[in-house]
């Protein structure tokens, strides 16, 4: 198994040195405002459907305290993974690890810590332009739960942002904060600190209902001083996608719009409404039989989902030619 494995690796290499050679590495970061809600399962998702489209896919287990891509992938954990690159023991390149499906590759997260890790600042300075030169088309990030500062500094780096969230109000009410903590990191680092400290207040404001009027992030920067950047041009290049997953009505998927006008009413900030995802009972079935639901049944509407997604994303001229 593990000599075939290196086989199927060593073509995959030869492969992506091809595929890599007129492209830049896209990076697509997967996360979420509280745990539970399925980043694994959609980051494993979104990476067997690329490459099943021909693209060659690294998956890099971020999630510090729950690493799970193997699993998702059927696979047994690995004694070699990220941890190693942090203690400068191996390049992220040295760290991937072959998967028995064609074109995909994947960075074991941390298994064997004992003791609680996070990341600083200067660890994801140094480990951004590593993802970067992974020899593959994309390199998907499954993050860990939560708007910690690593997050959300590997989040405003992604050339593609996914943010998951389920119909449940705790999921809900985290995506919200979530999103309030990704726009307040971005300004952060190009603000004064009293013009920073300032918003900080009135967001609070909002946040206890004493202000007069929504808070709009937009006309907030337009009234004050102290911001140099700005954040909604940047955006709106790479807006932030929000995908529901475990949707099990019409109503469930239709949170997806209600977040996306939300979002725009009281932040007057622009977010894109991906899709939803269906429940479906063999995802967790396909997780007990170590098959991933996708492989076990490649022609569900499930895989649809993730098809049109990845393909809206990569190619929408050719998605809207099929329409």
């Amino acid at each position: 198994m593990e000599r075939d494995l290196h086989k199927a690796y060593l073509e995959s290499l030869e492969f992506q040195k091809t595929s890599n050679e007129n492209t830049d590495t896209k990076l697509w970061v997967v996360a979420s405002g509280k745990g539970g809600v399925g980043k694994t399962f959609v980051s494993s998702s979104l990476g067997i459907t690329l490459s099943k489209l021909g693209h060659s896919v690294v998956i890099v287990d971020l999630d510090l305290s729950g690493a799970n891509i193997h699993t998702s992938l059927g696979l047994p954990p690995s004694h070699m993974n990220v941890r190693h690159f942090f203690e400068g023991v191996k390049t992220l390149q040295e760290l991937v690890i072959p998967t028995p499906f064609p074109h995909l590759s994947y960075v074991q997260g941390f298994w064997d810590s004992w003791t609680p890790t996070d990341f600083s600042y200067t660890q994801v300075q140094s480990l951004l332009p590593e993802l970067k030169k992974l020899r593959a088309d994309y390199v998907i990030v499954d993050m860990g739960a939560g708007a910690l500062e690593a997050h959300l500094e590997l989040f405003k780096a992604a050339d593609e942002k996914f943010l998951i969230t389920t119909p449940e109000p705790t999921s809900i009410e985290k995506t919200y904060r979530f999103i309030e903590a990704f726009v307040c990191h971005s300004l952060r680092q190009n603000s004064t600190p009293d013009a920073y400290g300032n918003m900080i207040s009135t967001l609070r404001n909002h946040r206890q209902r004493t202000l007069e009027k929504p808070f709009s992030f937009r006309s907030y920067l337009k009234e004050q001083t102290g911001f140099q950047y700005d954040f909604f041009e940047a955006l709106s290049s790479t807006p932030v996608r929000l995908i529901v997953n475990s949707a099990r009505s019409q109503s469930n998927a239709d949170l997806g719009h209600s977040i996306k006008s939300v979002c725009n009413k009281y932040y007057d900030l622009g977010i894109d409404f991906t899709g939803a995802i269906d429940f479906d009972n063999a995802v967790w079935q396909s997780i007990r039989s170590r098959e991933h639901v996708l492989v076990a049944q490649p022609f569900t509407a499930l895989a649809g989902q993730f098809l049109t997604t990845c393909k809206q994303l990569i190619d929408p001229e050719e998605l809207r030619a099929v329409v």
